[in-house]
């Protein structure tokens, strides 16, 4: 059975001096991190734009009604101007005078495009940028997400370093009283306690580093969940392993349909070619409506009185003929444009490929590596637990017990790295197939506990 290394919370909390906090989970982190994060908030201010976009491209469908109103107080010679004003008679001339005078109207206008080539185009240009806004939304809080994991995972890295450094320095500390015992029982000699107190001076000061490298990894957890980088955290998962047995052709094929940034990409593909289809229609026809209903009077007591209604209703129909070759230049930017996202899709083809390779290679790497280190540490333990004997007896030295020391330290850091890589390989690998890079069902300290 595999060997699972346990979260070891007492350790921060008595020996880096950091207060036991509230209980964390790898999936609790990543949803604080999605909730709180800025990156996310911000595709999301980019989704609510785009929905903007899709209601302006629709509202070119809709009937447009607006009221109208206006007080206007004016006076015009315009007859006093008229060419023909001197051959009217003197008496009538003089009888002839401008007066200032009051106009109020008010009207409800209505327009309406009743045909256009672009309003289809737009509006599934829009829808589609809406979708490809979606899907960029999820590919944020999956990077975020795995962000979080990452951190995560780093931080019980190093509280697990950090518990091989306190497991060595005990066995160093233990060595000491030893060799101290058979100093004084006359069996050993004074340059074998010395060697003992340099090793465990040295364990200490490496035991040291580990708990400033345990408390920058919760510092940067908490980052990424957009807390104090000072808060107490105690995790309640483990580096434990998680089997995820997928052949690469299935990786890449998951890939390739479900990733949120190659649906976005093919999205925006389908949204420029849209846009080609809308640059062309400003050459083609278009019929649209113009109607107004109202009431112009001099005196406000009149409105409402069926004399002084006042409307117009108007079709027009606009035949572009030659606009000087413009819309032929919208039209090949447009379609430039179209195929520059086509070109963005092939290369994120490549890229996802490769990266399932890689993702694919380092997760076989890890448990290969796993494999191995989970039978030498079991080796390298009873080694040392031989060489000490031997060294109890008088048949061993103190290099080799230190020796045996640093291969049972060493076989024990290569396990738990082994475990911290393929944790993230895992999350990484989950995140390029396009899912979510949390495991949905991987075991946590607590449910470890109770099946021991």
């Amino acid at each position: 059975m595999r060997l699972i290394v346990g979260t070891t919370f007492f350790v921060l909390a008595a020996g880096a001096g950091v207060g036991r906090g509230a209980p964390l989970s790898r999936g609790e982190a990543a949803a604080r991190a999605v909730r709180a994060n800025p990156a996310v908030e911000r595709s999301r201010e980019d989704l609510r734009i785009l929905e903007g976009r899709k209601r302006e491209a629709v509202a070119d469908a809709l009937p447009e009604v607006k009221v109208v109103g206006s007080a206007t107080r004016y006076r015009d010679p315009s007859l006093l101007n008229s060419p023909g004003f001197e051959s009217f008679p003197p008496e009538l001339r003089d009888l002839l005078t401008v007066a200032p005078a009051n106009l109020y109207e008010a009207s409800a206008r209505l327009h309406q495009t009743l045909f256009s080539f672009r309003l289809g185009g737009a509006i599934q240009a829009a829808k589609h940028g809406l979708a490809m806004g979606q899907e960029q939304v999820r590919r944020s809080e999956q990077a975020v997400a795995l962000q979080a994991v990452r951190a995560y995972n780093a931080y019980l890295l190093q509280i697990e370093r950090l518990h091989v450094a306190e497991d060595a320095l005990h066995q160093k500390e233990r060595h000491l009283e030893m060799a101290r015992n058979r100093r004084a029982a006359g069996v050993a000699t004074e340059l074998e306690v010395l060697r003992a107190e340099v090793d465990v001076q040295n364990q200490r000061a490496q035991l040291s580093g580990a708990r400033a490298s345990a408390d920058v990894a919760r510092a940067a957890l908490n980052a990424v969940m957009m807390r104090p980088t000072g808060e107490a955290v105690e995790p309640v998962d483990t580096l434990a392993f998680v089997p995820f047995d997928v052949p690469l052709p299935d990786i890449v094929a998951e890939a390739l349909a479900n990733r949120p940034d190659m649906r976005a990409t093919r999205r925006m593909e389908q949204a420029y070619e849209q846009l080609v289809s809308v640059a062309r229609a400003d050459a083609l026809p278009r019929l649209d409506l113009d109607a107004a209903w109202g009431y112009s009077v001099r005196e406000l007591g009149n409105f409402g009185k069926s004399e002084y209604a006042r409307w117009n209703a108007a079709l027009s129909l606009t035949v572009p003929v030659f606009d000087g070759l413009r819309t032929a230049g919208r039209v090949a930017q447009a379609r430039g444009d179209a195929r520059k996202i086509t070109q963005d899709r092939l290369a994120l083809d490549t890229q996802i490929r490769l990266e399932a390779h890689e993702a694919f290679e380092r997760l076989n790497t890890a448990r290969t590596v796993l494999d191995a280190s989970e039978a030498n540490v079991a080796q390298a333990r009873k080694a040392l637990d031989m060489t000490q004997a031997n060294y109890n007896h008088g048949a061993a030295t103190t290099l080799d017990v230190l020796d045996a020391q640093s291969a049972l330290t060493l076989a024990e850091s290569i396990r738990i790295e082994a475990l911290h890589e393929h944790a993230d390989t895992r999350a990484t690998l989950r995140y390029v197939m396009g899912r979510d890079p949390l495991d949905p069902a991987a075991p946590n300290a607590a449910s470890e506990r109770d099946a021991q």
